[in-house]
């Protein structure tokens, strides 16, 4: 950091604020869908580009954001992105036809991209190794807020003022946020840059080469993926095999983000109590367990309401104590490079939830089958993948006070 900084909580509000930027951006839209679908006359597919493409572009940004923070510092690149997601939002609200809203959307989606990834690059830069675990786990609740809160928000701006209201909305959200990070937020990279930098390819190709940091990503992505793969998977089993109504199946889906939210509080008050490599293996642990209860439940008493979502309970659990801990263990690996780990854990944490839900539908026959043997495999990936940072973080002799404290990152 350029000057000694010691966060208040307007600071840590301003993080939050900036992470719920990504959120924001999917879900806030979702119940307008088929207001615009009408309002241009088109298709369903055409339609729903509105969501895919934007998802797209906010993952393919993930990885550059980190770099370039990196390079250029957190402050620039995060008003940047910020500047690009209010410019895509206003667009939108302004659009004359399809493709307009639809380059608005995806210029959206390149500009929310930053949020997560640079407030948790932020975070450990002020917070430091000891204390990054427990506010990623916050952030993390933070971010998960946003598919509570914004559906039912974006619903009543549609209802009561029509589509575009949800970007007038955004654009105001955008601005504010713009003006809260200039005043708020000071750069954190800035004095550990060295000329020139590394370049972001190269930082990226050498932080690939670790094992560990391997490791830590894939470890978070392929439980994001269990989880999403079980939930979207529920909402077909539910909704048209058992032919339970949207609303019942709105209730029960609840279970989802209850686990996540628990368990991301409660790894927020473990903090550094308890060792990275020890949380995030436990995630992946009850992510495992979570496969073999939902297969093991459907198997004996077939398809329920129950069967389907009490397991959905645990698998929120397992994602919400891996997930900060696998963040701060891949920021650990290098340090220098910590904003390029957060965006490829990002990226994994979006990637990976993607293949394997599209992977349960190709599967799809009508049974719970499909879903329970991806779900498996997810969860087993993640504790291999686990294993595998575990294993490269092991002291090359003994150390008192080293282990499983993830401070040997760096020699990884």
């Amino acid at each position: 950091m350029t000057t000694p900084f010691e966060p208040r909580w307007y600071f840590f509000v301003a993080l939050v604020s900036i992470t719920f930027i990504g959120p924001l951006s999917i879900h806030l839209f979702l119940p307008a869908m088929p207001a615009v679908k009408a309002y241009f006359g088109v298709s369903t597919g055409v339609a729903q580009l509105t969501l895919s493409l934007e998802m797209l572009s906010m993952a393919c940004v993930t990885v550059a954001y980190g770099g370039l923070s990196d390079r250029f510092g957190r402050k620039r690149v995060l008003l940047a992105g910020l500047t690009l997601f209010t410019c895509g939002a206003a667009l939108c609200l302004f659009s004359v036809n399809m493709g307009m809203l639809l380059a608005g959307r995806v210029l959206q989606g390149a500009g929310a991209g930053c949020g997560v990834v640079l407030a948790r690059a932020i975070a450990r830069d002020v917070y430091g190794l000891d204390r990054v675990a427990q506010a990623v786990a916050y952030l993390t609740a933070a971010y998960l807020m946003g598919p509570l809160i914004a559906p039912p928000l974006g619903g009543a701006l549609t209802d009561a003022f029509g589509w575009r209201a949800l970007f007038l909305f955004a654009t105001a959200v955008g601005i504010l946020v713009i003006i809260g990070t200039a005043t708020v937020i000071p750069e954190t990279r800035a004095s550990n840059l060295r000329s020139g930098g590394r370049g972001m390819i190269a930082g990226y190709r050498s932080l690939l080469r670790r094992a560990r940091f391997v490791g830590f990503a894939l470890q978070p992505g392929f439980i994001s993926g269990a989880f999403f793969a079980h939930a979207t998977a529920t909402s077909f089993l539910a909704i048209e095999v058992m032919k339970r109504p949207a609303s019942e199946f709105g209730l029960w889906f609840f279970l989802f983000p209850a686990g996540y939210l628990f368990s991301a509080f409660a790894s927020g008050r473990i903090g550094s109590r308890a060792s990275i490599e020890r949380m995030a293996m436990a995630g992946s642990g009850v992510g495992l367990f979570t496969a073999a209860l939902l297969g093991g439940w459907l198997a004996l008493d077939g398809l329920s309401m129950p069967a389907l979502f009490v397991p959905g309970f645990f698998i929120g659990v397992a994602q919400g104590l891996c997930l900060p801990y696998a963040q701060a263990g891949a920021m650990a690996v290098d340090p220098d490079l910590a904003g390029s780990a957060s965006g490829a854990v990002v990226f994994s944490q979006l990637f990976w939830p993607a293949a394997l839900q599209q992977l349960t539908g190709f599967l799809a026959d009508g049974t719970w089958r499909p879903m329970v043997i991806v779900v498996t495999g997810a969860a087993l990936c993640s504790l291999a993948a686990g294993a595998v940072a575990v294993w490269a973080g092991r002291p090359a002799g003994p150390r008192p006070g080293a282990a499983g404290q993830g401070d040997t990152a760096a020699r990884s």
